[in-house]
Formats: structure tokens, sequence, C-alpha cells
């Protein structure tokens, strides 16, 4: 069976409190029988026009071949005037809410629904306290946390917030330290632990979390072979971002990583995340496109039929857990018609 993980906070405001409106949905989600609600674990999230998103793409490659020169600063600095002087539709920037303050409020108002970051930028807390932090949230739900691990990648949010931003080596080495550690620590009363940018010297872990041996770890992002890697040697599931072709590529990459360290392809479930816009006639969805902008992720625009038929492609290339988002989820109307017309078609798969 194909199981359904729900992306919260890619939606609009439905009322006065921000929150009010993420409880909704996460509600309706676990009413309608999904698997799992996730949060972006961002501290802000803008939607820039393609011209500036280009710009800012081209100004990180020319940085890495030329870092010295002025010229990718200037880019950066055009690109940034740009989005102040012409980026003005309120559709493009979201309320954001910190992740895992949310998921621990949502987590004690549910029963069922599995919780978790999708996925935590490694860069932007200790390793240690993220273990904390998650060994906490399946405390308080009761072992339904998912433990969604990155390297962090939005630069933009980095400067805002005060952080440096690493070299891709550098948020990669420091996720393979973030993901032993909270390993250790979701297993280990004292642990103890050095790597490369991160240690931990007689850490405690009192309680340990409620799922044995440990919760199980995500680890998504769009890189390649490190990444793969990464989870062939720790990860439950492993989050895959792309069209199906992609899809299909990064999977018999991660194939031939668990062959290469020695682990059973099968003990990974993989996980793709896309955008759904779905309405029940053609006639609704052009009146959804015009009011609304797809979410992050592939999107997937289309009648309850034609989505079906989109994430059948995933499925046959190996997707066995689908995460997805509603630019209009804040309405409820997508989870229930998503809920009856597309989740039952995977029920047997």
């Amino acid at each position: 069976m194909i199981r359904f993980g729900h992306l919260l906070g890619t939606h609009p405001n439905q009322g006065e409190n921000y929150f009010d409106t993420v409880l909704a949905v996460a509600q309706a989600s676990e009413a309608v029988g999904l698997d799992a609600i996730f949060y972006s674990d961002h501290f802000q999230i803008q939607h820039h026009s393609g011209l500036v998103h280009y710009m800012r793409l081209a100004a990180e490659a020319l940085r890495r071949r030329m870092p010295s020169h002025f010229f990718p600063q200037r880019l950066d600095m055009w690109a940034s005037r740009m989005a102040q002087r012409y980026d003005t539709d309120p559709r493009r920037t979201l309320a954001v809410l910190e992740c895992f303050t949310t998921l621990a409020a949502i987590a004690a108002v549910t029963q069922r629904v599995r919780l978790g970051a999708l996925v935590a930028g490694v860069p932007y807390r200790n390793p240690a306290l993220l273990a904390k932090i998650n060994i906490t949230l399946d405390v308080i739900s009761h072992g339904r946390c998912i433990v969604g691990l990155g390297a962090g990648w939005h630069e933009e949010e980095f400067k805002a917030y005060g952080w440096s931003f690493p070299s891709i080596k550098q948020r990669m080495d420091g996720l393979e330290d973030a993901i032993r550690i909270i390993d250790t620590m979701m297993t280990h009363h004292r642990a103890n632990y050095t790597g490369t940018h991160y240690r931990i010297t007689e850490a405690l872990s009192n309680p340990l979390p409620i799922q044995r041996p440990r919760p199980p770890i995500m680890i998504g992002g769009s890189g390649g072979r490190r990444m793969l890697r990464l989870v062939a040697q720790y990860a439950d599931y492993c989050n895959i971002l792309g069209d199906p072709a992609t899809v299909a590529w990064k999977i018999e990459a991660l194939r031939t990583h668990c062959a290469a360290v020695g682990r059973p392809f099968e003990t990974i479930i993989c996980s793709n995340f896309v955008s759904i816009l779905i309405a029940q006639n053609k006639t609704e969805l052009a009146r959804k496109r015009k009011q609304y902008n797809p979410g992050p992720g592939h999107p997937i625009i289309g009648t309850p039929e034609q989505v079906v038929a989109a994430l059948q492609e995933f499925v046959q290339v190996g997707i066995q857990y689908v995460v997805f988002n509603f630019p209009d989820a804040h309405t409820l109307e997508p989870i229930h018609l998503f809920a009856e017309m597309v989740v039952p078609a995977f029920a047997k798969m």
C-alpha cells in the first residue's frame, strides 16, 4: 500500500491566527486517514519570480568558478533589489511558524498521525540539541516522530537570520556528523562522538524516545552521490525531489550505494515530494490555477483522475511513500477530495 504524508504550512492563512489554520489542516489530514503530517524547517518562505531565482543560481555558480571576482556579488545585489521592487504579490510570501514548536503543539491534540520535519536543516541547530528536540517530540506524541534531516540549502534564509552559509562539502560533512550523533543519542542513555564538525561528550538522553530502537530517520534533499550514500548507511526513509525520470535515476543510484555498504535496499522506504493542485473538474481547476501558485516540489495539477495518473508514474519507478502539499490546503476542500478520490487508487499497491 502506498502511504501519504501532508506537508503543512505551504498555504495562506484562513483566519486571524495562523496556527489555527495550520492546526485545522493537520486535524483534517488525520481525520481522513493520512499517514503523517510534516512541517518545513524554514524561518521565511518567499517564492521569487523566475528571473530573481535564476540570477541567484547564476551567482552561486559563478562564485564557485571565480570566488574573488566582484560580479557574483553584484548579481546577488541586483537580484535582491529586483525582489524588493517587483516581488510584491502576497501569494509569494507565506506565513512561517517555527517547525518543532508547531509539531509539538499538533502532537498534543492529535492521536494517530505521525509527525516530522521535512526536513530539519542541520546547520540551524547543534545536532545534540536537534536529537533532544526529536526525542521530546517522540515522547510528547507517544511514539509518532519521524526524524527528518537535511544539509540546508536556502542561502537567502541563512543570510537573513545571521548564519554563515557553509560550502556544500562542509554542510554534507556536518550532516553526517549530525546523523551519527542523533542516532547514538536516540539509542543510548549516554553518548560520546567526535566528528569533523561536531562532538558530544557524555551526553545524556533521559528519557529515551518511545519508539525502539529509535524513531525512523528520513534524509531528504536534491543531492545525488553523497546524500544517497548517507541514506544507504543510516536512514530508514529517502525523500527524493524531481520528476519521475529523476526519481528513477536516484532510486537506482541508491540501490548501488546499498550494495556497496552491504545493506538490503528493501529496508529503505523511498519517498518523494510533490506539490498538488487538485480540483473536481476542469472548470474548477482553471479557477484554482488563476488563484494559487504551485508550491515547492514537483508540480502535479489536475482532476483526481489526472492526479492519480501522475502519481502512478512515481509508483512505477519505485516510490512507496508520497509527501505532498496543497497550496489551497487552508480551505480543507482538497484534503477531502484527495482522500476520497485519489488515495483509494493506491490502497492495494
